[in-house]
């Protein structure tokens, strides 16, 4: 790396550092004592998880029923915002009485932007990062007047715990540092609901669907890779987490117990069971392209780099930049763009 290099990545990092050392509003301190906080924990063991029960990680075997509860015009066409129910169901016995007291997460939404002619047309689906819930900040972020009037269709996925499967929804409730059992039903749910919503597509016609994912989305649809053969025709993953251990660290504010080896050790293994970095593809890694930003503090590239290496992935693309403030956005453009031409998603 050269030393210009170097300074451009040390700049592009400072906000994520600034981020990473902002106490987070939205985090709730623990209410379990230390006996039933450990205990749940351990059904998430990996090691421990039974052969004979059910796998973690489950997908539903029909597209969901669902419902049109807005729409709008947007340019030639409109945009529709879908909601149809989650029905995941939590592995941990013990955790689903906290699931269940969350209904505004007990549905997922869909918006869609379509042209009014048919459905022939490819399709982009859109997740979403970390707090970047909303159909306003979608728009922008992954430039989707520019999509749309290059004749594709395009959806975005909502997340567990964002937009208006937050009880608040400024805050998100995906990730809780003071409940990992919560958390790690939330992200088995997280990949149950992004299926539910690929085959609600389907189910409107849609042949032709290929997903970006930025970020917490990216993470998202890396543990999507690992459970399914067909899917998306192409994923694009842009500054992807593959791991989440830096945020979900248990911090000795958020429990009314001290934090010690033993809680340390259960709260890392738990997170090996749905951590992208430590699980294995079924979905075909040539159909995956990855762009990271060789500053990023908040999804640190060098466990970027890890995964790449432990998935085999060759399409890897490594430009300067922080994880906000990525300095060659021609880079990433030019991957992105260049992959639906290559797809045959676009003719420009």
């Amino acid at each position: 790396m050269t030393g210009r290099n170097r300074v451009l990545n040390a700049v592009g990092g400072l906000p994520d550092l600034i981020l990473v050392n902002f106490p987070d509003p939205s985090i709730r301190k623990s209410t379990l004592d230390r006996e039933t906080y450990l205990r749940q924990l351990a059904f998430y063991d990996p090691d421990a998880w039974d052969p004979g029960r059910k796998p973690f990680f489950y997908l539903p075997d029909e597209p969901p029923a669902s419902e049109v509860i807005e729409t709008e015009p947007f340019g030639e066409g409109r945009r529709d915002l879908i909601r149809y129910p989650s029905r995941y169901e939590p592995r941990n016995p013990e955790v689903a009485g906290r699931f269940n007291r969350r209904p505004e997460n007990l549905a997922g939404y869909l918006h869609l932007w379509c042209h009014c002619d048919s459905a022939d047309r490819p399709l982009v689906l859109m997740i979403h990062g970390l707090m970047m819930g909303g159909p306003e900040k979608a728009q922008r972020m992954f430039k989707v007047d520019r999509l749309f009037g290059l004749g594709l269709d395009v959806a975005l996925y909502t997340l567990p715990g964002h937009w208006r499967r937050s009880d608040f929804p400024l805050f998100q409730r995906l990730l809780d540092p003071a409940d990992l059992p919560l958390t790690a039903e939330r992200m088995a749910q997280n990949v149950h609901d992004l299926h539910s919503a690929l085959m609600l597509l389907r189910s409107l016609g849609y042949e032709n669907v290929g997903m970006i994912g930025a970020s917490m989305g990216g993470f998202t649809a890396a543990q999507y890779a690992t459970q399914v053969t067909g899917g998306p025709d192409f994923m694009f993953l842009v500054v992807p987490g593959v791991s989440m251990e830096r945020y979900l660290e248990p911090g000795r504010s958020r429990f009314g117990f001290p934090v010690d080896s033993e809680l340390v050790r259960a709260t890392e293994r738990t997170q090996e069971l749905f951590s992208p970095l430590y699980m294995k593809p079924l979905y075909d890694v040539d159909r995956i392209r990855v762009v990271a930003h060789a500053g990023d503090r908040l999804c640190p590239a060098e466990d970027t780099r890890r995964w790449i290496e432990s998935w085999g992935i060759e399409d890897f693309i490594e430009v300067v930049g922080g994880h906000w403030l990525h300095l060659d956005r021609k880079a990433r453009g030019n991957a992105w763009y260049g992959l639906l031409r290559e797809r045959g998603y676009i003719r420009e």
